[in-house]
């Protein structure tokens, strides 16, 4: 399951377009291109390489030519798109070397090890067949260091066993063909990834057998095992004999209350007394505010599945946990139910799993979030802030006008009642930026037009931002711990809310793997102050299932609850001691990063006079 997190744009782009700098997707030139049909139904078709390829290519290669790149995330989709291209176009010597230069300007060390090895392997098929393709992957391997690219290795091992013209035209269908019908056309960036589609789904099943020979190998040589070196920076359990309670706010659309008995944070504002005390139309939300996708009072606690997830939920749960057990080298009945059916299901149905696992995702995510903060932790007591619209129900709800004025409106009470609640601390595994908002605009059809969803969108981003700022800073007392975001981009760049906020009682978390350095997608910059895991964290979804998943949004919970350790340990703790305390015993990792350590970050705190 990929959580699409994409670049963020706060400046105009006619003024980034007028200074020759591309700082975003959406300052590309709004060139769109023509599919004659459904994307899902065209990419694999000859259309496509005689019509669309040769003028995206043309686009792709003046863009890098003559243009300045600022966004590195933008410049590798470009090297990438024109390296699927030149395979699509039997030009594997071309591939290689646009592959090698996206591995030379890459900043993160895995990818310049081993990035796009599976586009490299697709290029050596075409020079030397599927030997070669196997021999050419075994040495980029040999030659990478096991610490530094075991997580993506075995992420592109996941995508050997999936590859397959239906899997790929089921995504498509999903994520593209609502736009491209409205829009008769497909943008720059969804045109180079259905040729990056098309080539995985020419280069990778002929080979199947050959380079999951070869990545299984290596996967399980005792040599490229990597130590995880976070359990042992967890506090020892005896440390928490007499804990005072702390409650800890999710700010999400929604958990699962069934798998927390016991720690539900209590507001004293909705007492259970059968009335509606705060006049928010709901009766006896006391465990927090719950509004629904468009911000209107729900009693839900968790989104409901919509008819189409509810008919298929016993299916897609067995969709979620294959893909994910198979995404991190699990070998289990769901991992090999799940490759089978990515390989054998046709493209309808692989559209529907998709679909569903886009709403999945949309109702799990606050209670994947809630466990990794409560999980082990009973004086944990949660508290829900469900004021975070534009999920899936069970296709994404765009962002619109009216839905930002009501969830800009309800800030200030939202404020009010965190500090009423006594909440101690905030976790936001989410961000909001112009690119975003954009882009679903356009996705969703709610707008057609690309220079109007730009206007739009950042006129929307704006009516968020003084409203959100201004609740952390009407909240002295609270610690709020917010995601980097999953985009691989500086935070500048990014330019997403609350992530860019200067504020003392926010702190930033970014993401590593196992070993402690970061992943391949989390984004970065001087906001970003600490690290922890965002690869393979194990979780709970609705209902309670144990899943595995990534993405710094597992990061952010991680550090608040290390704050909560700290505060169970010495309540009378402000947040900028937990920030001081949480900083000043995290150790330095690679590339200057600041690893949590939360044993240490407990015994700073129980070290840590308390005010007479």
């Amino acid at each position: 399951m990929k959580i699409l997190l994409i670049a963020a744009l706060l400046m105009t782009s006619a003024a980034a377009q007028a200074e020759g700098v591309l700082r975003s997707e959406a300052d590309l030139p709004p060139t769109r291109y023509a599919l004659g049909g459904k994307a899902s139904e065209t990419f694999l078709g000859d259309s496509f390489l005689t019509r669309t390829v040769p003028a995206m290519r043309a686009e792709a290669e003046q863009l890098l030519r003559d243009r300045e790149i600022a966004d590195p995330a933008l410049a590798r989709r470009l090297r990438q798109g024109l390296a699927a291209i030149a395979i699509l176009q039997q030009r594997p010597a071309d591939a290689q070397a646009l592959i090698a230069a996206q591995r030379a300007a890459e900043s993160k060390p895995q990818l310049q090890q081993v990035g796009a090895m599976l586009l490299e392997a697709a290029a050596a098929r075409q020079l030397g067949g599927c030997a070669m393709a196997a021999s050419g992957l075994r040495a980029r391997l040999q030659g990478g260091v096991a610490e530094v690219i075991r997580d993506e290795v075995v992420r592109r091992y996941s995508d050997v066993q999936t590859a397959s013209p239906a899997y790929y035209a089921g995504a498509a269908a999903l994520v593209m063909d609502g736009e491209a019908e409205k829009q008769g056309a497909v943008r720059l960036s969804d045109g180079l990834l259905l040729a990056v589609w098309r080539a995985g789904v020419e280069g990778v099943p002929p080979c199947r057998a050959e380079l999951s020979a070869v990545l299984g190998d290596w996967i399980r040589a005792p040599a490229n095992r990597v130590d995880d070196i976070w359990a042992a920076r967890e506090p020892a359990a005896a440390q928490f004999a007499r804990a005072a309670p702390v409650a800890v706010a999710i700010w999400e659309s929604g958990f699962d209350p069934s798998i927390f008995p016991g720690q539900r944070a209590m507001d004293p504002a909705e007492p259970l007394d059968g009335k509606d005390n705060d006049g928010n139309g709901v009766v006896d939300d006391s465990f927090g505010p719950t509004f629904d996708y468009h911000l209107r009072p729900t009693s839900a606690e968790l989104p409901p599945p919509s008819a189409f997830l509810a008919a298929r939920l016993g299916l897609q749960m067995a969709i979620e946990k294959g893909q994910l057990d198979l995404n991190y080298g699990d070998d289990t009945a769901d991992a090999r139910f799940f490759a089978q059916r990515a390989r054998e299901a046709s493209a309808a149905d692989q559209a529907e799993d998709v679909r569903g696992s886009m709403e999945f995702l949309a109702r799990s995510h606050g209670s994947w979030v809630a466990s990794l903060v409560a999980d082990g932790a009973p004086y944990v007591r949660l508290y829900a802030v469900n004021a975070m619209g534009w999920g899936s129900d069970p296709d994404p709800i765009p962002v619109v006008e009216e839905d930002v004025a009501r969830w800009a409106a309800l800030m200030p009470a939202i404020g009010q009642r965190l500090r009423g609640a006594h909440v101690r601390i905030v976790n936001m595994s989410w961000k909001l930026n112009v690119e975003d908002v954009r882009i679903r605009l356009l996705e969703s059809g709610a707008e057609t037009d690309p220079a109007r969803a730009l206007k739009r969108a950042t006129a929307m981003v704006e009516t968020m931002r003084a409203p959100l700022l201004q609740i952390i800073r009407d909240c002295p007392d609270i610690l709020f711990v917010a995601a980097a975001g999953n985009s691989d981009q500086p935070d500048d760049i990014q330019a997403s809310i609350p992530q860019t906020f200067d504020a003392p009682n926010l702190l930033v978390v970014g993401g590593t793997g196992s070993s402690g350095r970061a992943t391949s997608f989390t984004s970065y910059g001087r906001h970003v102050r600490l690290y922890a895991r965002a690869e393979g964290v194990t979780v709970r979804a609705p209902g309670g299932m144990v899943m595995k998943a990534s993405g710094t949004s597992f990061a952010s919970p991680l550090v608040a609850r290390a704050a909560a350790q700290m505060l169970a340990a010495n309540p009378a703790l402000k947040p900028a001691a937990l920030v001081q305390g949480l900083l000043q015993t995290a150790t330095p990792g690679e590339g200057g990063l600041q690893l949590l350590h939360a044993g240490d970050a407990v015994r700073w705190s129980q070290q840590t006079a308390r005010p007479k």
